[in-house]
């Protein structure tokens, strides 16, 4: 018996997506209020004023949420388990066609970020995407394309060591200018 418990314990690892099997489950509910984002070389302002053209920066909004695991589970905020702990993020880029493969360059790995998220509350994290070294890239003002941004969060809740990964994506248009007008 004790050499199937350990088999089944060895089989089992270290997985960081069963997220579900939490006291306290998170999400990442909303990335950029559930539209797509635009990512620009130029914004171009006021078309009447030449003077107020800029390279922008995108970022986007993801809503963290934490719920107990089922309705009748009650966890006390303040009490051990009722904060999840985002910790640090993925981003991996899939570009659609006519995109640069290039853009694979911009993935990143384990960014730190830190948003603690109250159980039966929501919380805000900005991430940034559009930075100014990508767009110094030849191939970004180039002709439009679009890609597919997956991001990968992880984090755990207070309490526990156990790591879980929330996963969001995103679909970004890469354009030469956009206008505030």
């Amino acid at each position: 018996m004790a050499a199937l418990m350990l088999g089944l314990i060895a089989m089992t690892g270290c997985d960081t997506d069963n997220n579900e099997h939490q006291r306290l489950v998170a999400e990442a509910d909303l990335v950029n209020a559930g539209g797509p984002l635009v990512l620009a070389a130029m914004n171009t302002g006021s078309p009447s004023d030449a003077n107020d053209n800029f390279v922008p920066i995108e970022f986007v909004n993801v809503v963290f949420s934490a719920r107990p695991l089922n309705d009748t589970m009650v966890i006390p905020q303040g009490s051990p388990y009722s904060t999840f702990n985002v910790t640090s993020y993925d981003m991996i880029w899939r570009p659609g066609p006519g995109a640069p493969a290039a853009l694979t360059d911009y993935n990143v790995t384990r960014s730190n970020l830190t948003v603690t998220v109250p159980v039966d509350d929501e919380a805000v994290a900005a991430i940034l995407v559009g930075n100014v070294s990508m767009k110094t890239e030849p191939w970004f003002p180039g002709n439009p394309f679009t890609a597919d941004l997956e991001i990968i969060f992880y984090g755990h809740e207070s309490g526990s060591e156990h790591e879980v990964a929330l996963h969001a994506g995103i679909n970004v248009q890469f354009v030469a200018t956009i206008s505030d007008q």
